[in-house]
């Protein structure tokens, strides 16, 4: 099984690009809405069998990767599992290799820290 994992998260206080307003005045723009409050989520996908989670949190973080690990884990209890993710700092650790130390059927794999080449599909012309 290869799975691809990443994490992205979400500002709940939309900021205003442009607005309509008198020249040479400042233009004030009152909202109830959540300053500061944060959607951060884990996510992870199979690109050959349309398998796919997310795990919500409170911040991109080693206990957040560990809960998606332990998720994709139990999802596929039994199946050697290949995980790829990128180099953030908690994807890596004391903690996480504990974790793949007590289940030896997860692999996680660095992506390189650049390669373009990899965000899109070769084309030659």
């Amino acid at each position: 099984m290869v799975l691809f994992e990443d994490e992205t998260g979400f500002s709940l206080h939309p900021r205003l690009g442009r607005i309509w307003g008198k020249k040479g005045t400042k233009s004030y723009v009152y909202t109830k809405s959540q300053h500061h409050k944060r959607l951060n989520l884990f996510g992870w996908v199979d690109p050959l069998n349309g398998f796919h989670g997310i795990v919500k949190w409170v911040r991109g973080n080693t206990d957040g990767f560990l809960k998606t690990l332990t998720k994709i884990v139990s999802r596929f209890k039994g199946l050697v599992i290949d995980l790829w993710a990128d180099n953030a700092s908690w994807h890596k650790g004391p903690r996480v290799k504990r974790f793949l130390a007590e289940h030896p059927n997860l692999s996680v794999h660095y992506m390189p820290p650049y390669n373009p080449k990899l965000n899109y599909p070769s084309v030659s012309i």
